[in-house]
Order: structure tokens, then C-alpha cells, then sequence
């Protein structure tokens, strides 16, 4: 191991040890590194790349490395678009790092050099935090992790805390700091290692609480009316839809700004509710999810690539003939685009207890940007996810999405609810309180959204931050409860799926539930799945998301397909417009608010842009989808990306679809949708660098 500070001879160097099977560094170039310093003693040694372990030879090693600090490891401040520019870092790990700072906001520190990554997250507020070093080849090797503090408590167990820390580490290939990060925080909270050691010890914060104080339950204990109370007025805050004029979807989930939005739905629902089958029918998966009519099918959840409906700016500006959308199209004059799609385990009554698979269902959706509901609108099947057929038809749909959505609100509440002592306690000690906010708002931020997104949502529910110390400390079960209620329909909103709409049970059961919801889409997914299968063999061609018009029978088309088709025609297609897996999906995504653009060169040829800058000979070819309230800026950043476009930005233009105007943008400027039409546009980028 050698250390090297300049090109000046350094005195006092520590022993060089130098072995001569080391494969990392040559044996030469060690000695022509040796040479630049006086004094250097040469120790060879037969062995690999390692250093020598004697404690004298050690401890001169960390007095030489603790002197050289600063010119060793300045901690100069970086910043995230710094970490982006810098071309020596994978793609990986730039990810990585826009996510932690998006989800960890000013509790993120990044060091310069931005080559190798360091940063830092603070775990204890400001008395401690991890450090961690990227590797060049990281994730495909592990990152390494170390724990700062000055906190007595805190270094009193600093091994066992590491040591858990790092039993939290992903496999290797995936990123890992996020799961360590709250493998500290919830060690910590689970040992008493919090600031609370700090407190004065007269009792002035430590007075004990009344025994049956409802924070203090165990996780059965749930006031179930007071959650249905809550649920109601969240709904009355926090209607469906109401996002489109906020930045909800721009704080949470896993995606990041200044990128296109891989947007992420997660499937939830009982067992074989036909999660499973919708799963195979949006995903066209060629190796099919298990399916079956009895409870975990699914074990592990299946992700694929799947596709949702969106309005394609061709049919207004009247060149449908001419435009060839890159991920082709979809019924009704719209183009299908890509999306991802988690089918995990079915949920049972008590997942939030642990049955069934529990939390690991639950922690399955952490990364989806929304939820469809999956519900079996026959009614043939129990809570439990058993089918039993026709025998089964009295069971009311309607229960299966109150409990579906009941489960995961208390999934949170209980998480939430076994930590309130801690808020409570910044909230009594004077010195203490203005950390009462960043405290409660921390605990929903393992759910991959940010503090600030939490902060809106608690003002949502009336509440002033101005005054939280003192609110929360007479707050009741409640006002948890709403918190957790208008929190769920923001970081988790949900379309239901009223799937095996092709049943003759069905019919009655989806008018009574579309009509009670608002927000459900009649789905048979079993008829979507068969419809690409046929057309796979050659026996129809179908346009997806349809009506009866939409599919066309081959000439060599069996008799027996045919009278599939016929059927399937007058019990869904008639009857729904579509199989429905399309809407549901697009409803989804769009409930969102997404910006969608289309970049061109000349907005007279509407010509797209490949990559590399190059223009197509079709129009509106290319098109992204960025978060709600994207800027010009982040457009541009996106486009750069994907490669796209090169340089910096220079002029922006948009063209009006509906007028056919065309307008000047200012880099600082948030793309918003003109009247209630998606948020689709077609804009004109100029940078001052040509495609190569």
C-alpha cells in the first residue's frame, strides 16, 4: 500500500509493503512510486495486495493519512448536476445518487471529486451519519460504508450498528445505499441510540405516558371506524384527480427530474383475483406469471415491460398517415407507450400482521408510482382468494376494496403509530422541537418520497408546520390516521380493476361498483391475454384497447376461434368498449399528470429527433414522458439524456396543436396542459452543438 500526496518528495513515509504476486499494482510501478519519497522503507513480501499488519507499521499509517487529510479528501461540496456531467461515472451510479437526493434532500451530503462518488446521509440528525465510497465498478461490486459520529452513544455501539448495517447490503448488481441507510435508522430507533440521550434527566421529556394512551397498542389494536372516518374525509381533501395542479408525483417514487419517467404500476389485490393474467395480457410476457385459481400463485413479484394508451398529437394536427409512433399504435388515434408492471404476492386479511407474505407483499410496492386494484367483480371468490365458482357469487366486490386498501393504510398507521413516542418526544423539550417536524416527516420517507412531499400532505389535512410541536402532542388516533389516509391517496393513488368483467356474475356487480367508486374500469383480462395469443398463432390481427372493430379473423382462422371471437365480442367488447387492461393501465399513469413531449426539428416537417440528434423521415416518431410540472430546462436535460440532442440549450419553441401557433419558452417555464387534454407537446430544441 503506497500513498503518494503531490510530486514532492514527502519525508516520513511509512513502510512500503510490496508484494510480488500483487496483480492490482505492478511491482514496478511501485518502486517508481516508492522513489518519490525520502526515507521510504522497502518491505517485499511474497503474498497478494496487502499492506503489512503490524500495529507500529498501522498506527504510522493513520498518523501519516489523518495529517494528509484534507489534501487527501477535501470536503469541498457537490452537487447533484455536477454528479450527472461527470462522464467518468456509470449510469448506474449517477441514478443512484439523483434518487438519494431526491429522497433524502438536505440530509444528503456529496463530496468533491465527484469521481469516485462519496457522500454521506445523515442517520441521527446532525450527530451522526454514514459515509459511503463508490467503487468504479459498483453495484457489480460492493460500495464500501463507514459510520461518523461524535455521539458517545452512538460510538459506544458502533460495531453491533455496523454490522447491521451491512447485513442490509443488496446483492451485488444492485444499488444499495438507500436499504443500508434505513437499516441504521431503524437500528437506531430500535435501541434507544437517539438524541433523546441528550435530554435532561429531571424528567422534563421522559414523564411517563398513560398506560392506555392509543399510541402505545399493539398492532391488532386499530380503531376500526376511526380509520373509516379518516379514509372518508381524505377523500373529501384529497379527491381523485386533484393532483393535477400539484407536484405530488415530482417527490416520490423511484424515478428522478431532468430524466424520462420510467413510470412503475404495481398490481395489488387478493389471491387470484387475476393479478397474474392481467400481468401476461399488459405485459404480452412470452414466458407467462404462474396463474391459477388458489391463493400464491405469485411468490416473488414479476416485472416486465408492459404498454398504456396515450393521445398522439398526429390526429390534431391532422398527419396521422405520416406518423409512425416508435412504440406503435392503439385504438381510438392514440400510441401505445412503455411503462413497467409488478405483479406481486396476493393480500390477505392481516397482511399488515404478517400473514400471508405480510410486509414482504407490502414492501413490494415501494418503487410503483401508482397501484391498480385488482378485484374478481364475479364475486366467486373469498377474502382468502379461494374460487369457488358459481357457488361463490354472493360475495360483494365492494368489501374486497375497502379491506384491499384498508390493509396497506394500516401497513403505514402501525409503522408510523410504533415510533410516535419519538416525535412526542422533540415535541416536549423546548430546545428540541423544531426537530418534531423533521422527525415525523422522516418516517414516511422510507416509503421512496420525499420530506417535503410530507410537509405538503400534513398542511393537506389542516394542520400548520408552524405549530406542529404543539399540535401533535394533543393529537388523537385520528388525526394519525388522516395523516396516513391523505398520505396513502398521494404516494399510492389507486384505480380499481374490476376484472373477469367477461363472467355472467359480473355485469351487476361492476354498474353497482363504477357507480359507488367513480374511479373503476371494467377489465377481462383472461379475453385481452387470448386475444394476442390468437393473434400470435395467426388467427386475428387486434388493435389493443378496442371496441368490437378491432379485431380482424384470418382467412385460415379455426371454427372454433371464431365462435370465440363472436362471444367475446357480445359479452365484453359490446358491452365495455374494450377489454379494459389498456384503460386501466392509462388511467393509471394519466391520473399522474404527465408531461409528454414530442421533439422535432422543424416544426413544417414535424420531423422527430434519433439519437444522436439526427432527424427521421416520420413525423412525431419520438415521444417522452417527464414528471408533472417538468421545466424547459429538464426537458432539455432528458432529451441530452437519451442523446437526443447535444449541447447546451440555447432557444426553446413550442407548437400549439390546437392553434398552430408557435411560441418561445423560457428555460425557467413549467409545461402545463392547454384546458383539460393530456399534457402533450411538441417542442423545438436548439442547442449550441450539432448532431455528430
Amino acid at each position: 500500500m503506497l500513498v503518494w500526496v503531490g510530486s514532492a518528495e514527502v519525508p516520513g513515509l511509512v513502510p512500503c509493503s510490496v508484494g510480488t504476486e500483487d496483480t492490482v499494482v505492478p511491482l514496478e510501478e511501485s518502486k517508481r512510486l516508492a522513489a518519490r519519497f525520502s526515507n521510504a522503507e522497502w518491505l517485499e513480501h511474497e503474498a497478494g495486495h496487502v499492506f503489512s499488519q503490524r500495529s507500529e507499521d498501522l498506527r504510522r499509517l493513520g498518523e501519516f493519512l489523518e495529517l494528509r487529510r484534507e489534501q487527501l479528501l477535501p470536503e469541498e461540496l457537490a452537487s447533484v448536476e455536477e454528479v450527472e456531467a461527470d462522464d467518468r461515472l456509470s449510469q448506474e451510479q449517477k441514478d443512484e445518487v439523483e434518487a438519494l437526493a431526491s429522497i433524502f434532500m438536505e440530509e444528503l451530503t456529496i463530496f468533491k471529486p465527484t469521481c469516485p462518488v462519496r457522500l454521506a446521509v445523515k442517520v441521527l440528525h446532525e450527530r451522526a451519519s454514514l459515509r459511503f465510497f463508490f467503487p468504479p465498478l459498483y453495484p457489480q461490486v460492493p460500495c464500501v460504508c463507514d459510520l461518523d459520529s461524535e455521539d458517545l452513544g452512538v460510538q459506544l455501539r458502533r460495531r453491533e450498528l455496523l454490522e447491521a448495517v451491512e447485513a442490509a447490503r443488496e446483492p451485488e448488481g444492485f444499488p444499495s445505499v438507500m436499504a443500508m441507510v434505513q437499516e441504521a435508522q431503524r437500528w437506531i430507533e430500535e435501541h434507544g441510540v437517539t438524541i433523546d440521550q441528550g435530554l435532561p434527566s429531571d424528567g422534563t421529556a421522559e414523564e411517563d405516558e398513560p398506560a392506555e394512551a392509543w399510541w402505545l397498542c399493539e398492532d391488532a389494536q386499530v380503531d376500526q371506524e376511526l380509520l373509516t372516518q379518516a379514509e372518508k374525509k381524505a377523500a373529501e381533501l384529497l379527491p381523485d384527480g386533484s393532483s393535477g395542479s400539484r407536484s405530488w408525483a415530482r417527490q416520490c417514487g423511484a424515478g428522478a427530474y431532468g430524466k424520462p419517467w420510467r413510470f412503475t404500476v404495481g398490481l395489488v389485490g387478493k389471491p387470484s383475483a387475476g393479478k397474474s393474467t392481467l400481468f401476461n395480457a399488459a405485459t404480452r410476457c412470452e414466458k407467462e406469471a404462474a396463474m391459477a385459481p388458489h391463493p400464491f400463485t405469485t411468490i416473488d413479484p414479476n416485472v416486465e415491460p408492459g404498454w398504456f394508451a396515450v393521445p398522439c398529437p398526429s390526429v390534431t394536427l391532422q398527419c396521422q398517415d405520416e406518423c409512425e409512433p416508435e412504440h406503435g399504435r392503439a385504438d381510438r388515434g392514440q400510441r401505445r407507450f412503455p411503462l413497467l408492471v409488478k405483479d406481486v404476492a396476493g393480500l390477505v386479511p392481516g397482511a399488515y400482521l404478517g400473514y400471508g407474505r405480510g410486509n414482504a407483499f407490502l414492501n413490494d410496492l415501494l418503487d410503483a408510482d401508482s397501484l391498480v386494484h385488482v378485484v374478481d367483480a364475479s364475486g366467486r371468490s373469498d377474502a382468502e382468494g379461494v374460487d369457488h365458482g358459481k357457488a361463490g357469487k354472493g360475495h360483494d366486490p365492494l368489501k374486497d376494496v375497502e379491506w384491499v386498501r384498508q390493509e396497506i393504510h394500516m401497513w403505514i398507521f402501525c409503522n408510523v403509530r410504533a415510533k410516535w413516542h419519538s416525535v412526542r418526544k422533540r415535541a416536549k423539550f423546548a430546545p428540541l422541537q423544531p426537530l418534531a417536524a423533521e422527525r415525523l416527516f422522516g418516517l414516511f420517507t422510507g416509503y421512496h418520497c420525499s420530506q417535503q412531499l410530507v410537509a405538503q400532505v400534513y398542511e393537506s389535512t389542516g394542520h400548520r408546520i408552524a405549530t406542529l410541536p404543539q399540535d401533535v402532542l394533543n393529537w388523537s388516533e385520528f388525526d394519525l390516521h388522516l395523516l396516513v389516509a391523505c398520505f396513502l391517496r398521494v404516494r399510492f393513488p389507486i384505480v380499481i380493476a374490476l376484472n373477469k368483467a367477461d363472467t355472467a356474475e359480473a355485469q351487476e356487480h361492476i354498474v353497482r361498483a363504477q357507480a359507488a367508486l367513480g374511479n373503476a374500469v371494467a377489465v377481462s383480462a383472461r379475453s385481452e391475454l387470448w386475444l394476442l395469443q390468437q393473434q400470435r398463432k395467426g388467427h386475428l390481427t387486434y388493435l389493443e384497447g378496442g371496441g368490437p372493430q378491432s379485431i380482424a379473423i384470418t382467412e385460415h382462422a379455426p371454427e372454433d376461434v371464431r365462435d370465440q371471437v363472436s362471444q367475446l365480442r357480445q359479452k365484453v367488447l359490446e358491452v365495455y368498449g374494450s377489454t379494459g387492461v389498456m384503460e386501466v393501465l392509462s388511467r393509471a399513469v394519466l391520473q399522474r399528470s404527465p408531461v409528454f413531449c414530442c421533439p422535432v426539428s422543424e416544426f413544417t416537417t414535424l420531423q422527430s429527433l434519433s439519437s444522436g440528434g439526427y432527424s427521421t423521415k416520420s413525423k412525431l416518431v419520438t415521444m417522452m414522458m417527464l414528471r408533472p410540472l417538468s421545466t424547459v430546462e429538464e426537458v432539455h436535460a432528458a432529451l441530452k439524456n437519451e442523446k437526443l440532442v447535444r449541447g447546451d440549450l440555447v432557444r426553446a419553441e413550442m407548437l400549439h396543436i390546437s392553434t398552430g401557433q408557435v411560441s418561445v419558452l423560457r428555460r425557467e417555464e413549467v409545461l402545463k396542459p392547454e384546458g383539460a387534454q393530456a399534457a402533450t407537446f411538441v417542442l423545438r430544441i436548439l442547442t449550441n452543438k450539432k448532431a455528430k
